[in-house]
């Protein structure tokens, strides 16, 4: 497809932004994943999904700009070593996430021998298992304002040599290690910095979770019944009940408050805003949604019971609230194509309700029966471009066969992540993002062609009280990400039901939030990742920016971050003719 571009072109005003004129503003982050570890591909979506431009690079390779990333451990020749410490020390930015490379001088760290037999395929090296990062009491910047249990899963245990420590690493019980989480050396010109805990590891664990083969394990405290002989989502998830959740009221069960996949992104990507500061980088950057919208919430309807007259009146609710939401539906459906109509003519989404939960053969759990409900409820429908699902009670087997089945069935879009009990409202799934999954057990690992949209909670005031969700709402907010609430039409007639729905479509529009449907959250976000940044440079007190776009995108906002820390932001359409200034 043929690509649009777009300059942008920006005076540096005096006094306003500290940019040398011959400043490398490539604004481009250069990554290299070493092969290790399945889950380090995995930066690349927390880059993409953030918004940052970047290039992939062989080990030893620095690219066109001054930040570089290695995701997980390389092993390095000598020349290439001896070109990343000269990298650095001419005014590079090298970040490594869970290695030294073969080079504890230059990070300023070494790593601690196990004080075992390296016999049996160990290391010598001391691993880190499963623990918490402790940064509350540190003042780095890239720790600031951090909220959750910081829960990690592996990483290399070091040692301050040369370099500064900052934070600590505890162990699954709580208990201090004394270990650092981050460490930074300036060398020469430039600065090395290690993140010792395996962040994409633990995201990647975190999101995807356990393989789901029997019941998970209920909490003590008797909030997550998930022990009933019926596989789902809950049984694979990771985070723990004590540690990880949140009690908001007396006498109601804790929740998942803080999204702690996200603040562990949050902690990648702060790193690499920081040593980019300091190398005097600047960084572009696309919004994560349009018109710099803060975050986006998603309504979506589950059809139990499928019975017409609660679908019209879910509609009438929905039409009331001025807003565009996904109706999960399940084949077969009693709903006349009337109400199908009705509901498109509304502006909303009609997605698959998989039902692998009804004792017949066609509602079993297997590939067939998803095609043939899918392909059936697309005739009953006359929707033909069928792209979200979500799966009836978030039934679940396995780890990542069911996202393969979507993408194979051509779905886009999954919605199952979520609670089934009320113990797991918030954010189980540790995000708000809507996420790719990784197919980390492929050779070599891969993107699944799907979005994950992580749900958050079923029916307020039954799941979850009403009173709770302006929480859950500001954490959207706070990461830039979606809040995703179920209200099945099954019980939008219950007294309370309807003004739950109401209230919490006026609570985010108070946070300067918009209401999408998921096939809406795929569109954006497929197009938005496809922007590319052609060309950054300065030149006659100029800032030239070239965008590249394979589609049309309306409400982009670019965003240029300066390594005097000031952010510059413009919103604009592509493609577009002509030349956009923006006013520094």
């Amino acid at each position: 497809m043929k690509r649009s571009i777009i300059i942008l072109l920006s005076w540096l005003a005096c006094g306003v932004c500290a940019w040398p004129l011959d400043a490398d503003v490539s604004g481009v982050i250069t990554i290299s994943v070493s092969p290790a570890q399945p889950s380090n591909p995995y930066i690349v979506e927390v880059i993409q999904r953030a918004g940052y431009f970047h290039d992939q690079q062989p080990p030893g390779q620095t690219g066109c700009g001054r930040v570089l990333v290695l995701a997980g451990e390389h092993k390095l020749s000598n020349d290439q070593r001896n070109k990343l410490t000269a990298f650095v020390e001419n005014g590079g930015a090298l970040i490594s996430l869970g290695g030294l490379h073969g080079m504890p001088k230059l990070f300023g760290a070494e790593p601690i021998p196990s004080g075992t037999d390296k016999h049996w395929g160990a290391s010598g090296v001391l691993q880190l298992g499963e623990g918490y990062l402790d940064v509350r009491q540190t003042r780095h910047p890239v720790f600031a304002g951090l909220k959750s249990s910081l829960h990690f899963f592996g990483g290399l245990a070091v040692r301050a040599s040369e370099a500064g420590a900052a934070g600590d690493v505890r162990d699954r019980h709580g208990r201090a290690k004394n270990l650092p989480v981050l460490l930074e050396r300036r060398v020469g010109r430039g600065i090395a910095l290690v993140i010792a805990p395996d962040l994409l590891n633990s995201i990647v664990h975190i999101q995807q979770g356990n393989a789901v083969l029997r019941d998970g394990t209920p909490a003590f405290d008797g909030t997550m019944p998930i022990a009933e002989g019926l596989l789902k989502t809950d049984d694979g998830q990771v985070l723990d009940y004590d540690f990880d959740r949140v009690a908001l009221a007396k006498g109601e069960a804790p929740v998942f408050l803080h999204p702690v996949a996200d603040e562990l992104r949050l902690i990648i990507l702060r790193t690499i805003q920081y040593a980019a500061r300091v190398v005097g980088q600047p960084l572009a950057q696309i919004a994560p949604w349009p018109r710099d919208l803060p975050a986006v919430g998603c309504i979506s309807h589950d059809s139990d019971g499928n019975e017409p007259e609660h679908g019209w009146a879910m509609l009438d609710q929905v039409k009331k609230a001025g807003i565009r939401t996904t109706w999960c539906t399940m084949f077969p459906c009693a709903y006349p194509r009337s109400l199908y109509d009705a509901v498109r003519a509304a502006d909303c989404e009609i997605a698959l309700h998989y039902d692998a939960m009804k004792s017949d053969a066609d509602h079993q759990w297997g590939f067939d029966k998803l095609v043939k409900q899918f392909e059936g409820l697309a005739m009953n429908s006359g929707v033909k471009d069928i792209l979200s699902n979500k799966n009836h009670y978030t039934r679940w087997e396995g780890r990542l066969d069911f996202f393969r089945w979507c993408e194979k069935a051509g779905l886009k879009a999954d919605s199952t992540m979520g609670p089934s009990k009320r113990g797991g409202c918030g954010f189980p799934r540790g995000t708000c993002q809507p996420w790719r999954p990784l197919d980390d057990e492929a050779a070599p690992p891969r993107f699944l062609d799907v979005y994950e949209i992580p749900l958050i909670t079923q029916d307020l005031n039954i799941h979850l009280p009403s009173r709770s969700a302006p929480q859950l709402l500001d954490q959207a907010v706070a990461h830039g990400g979606l809040a995703h609430f179920l209200f099945h039409q099954a019980h939008i007639l219950e007294p309370g039901m309807a003004d739950a729905m109401q209230t919490l479509v006026q609570e985010g529009r108070k946070r300067g939030m918009e209401w999408w449907t998921h096939a809406e959250v795929c569109h954006w976000e497929t197009a938005r990742r496809s922007v590319r940044l052609v060309e950054a440079t300065t030149a006659g007190g100029k800032l030239r920016v070239k965008l590249a776009a394979e589609r049309p995108l309306k409400g982009v906002t670019l965003i240029v971050h300066g390594p005097d820390g000031t952010q510059h932001r413009h919103t604009l359409d592509l493609p577009q003719t002509g030349v956009a200034e923006i006013g520094l």
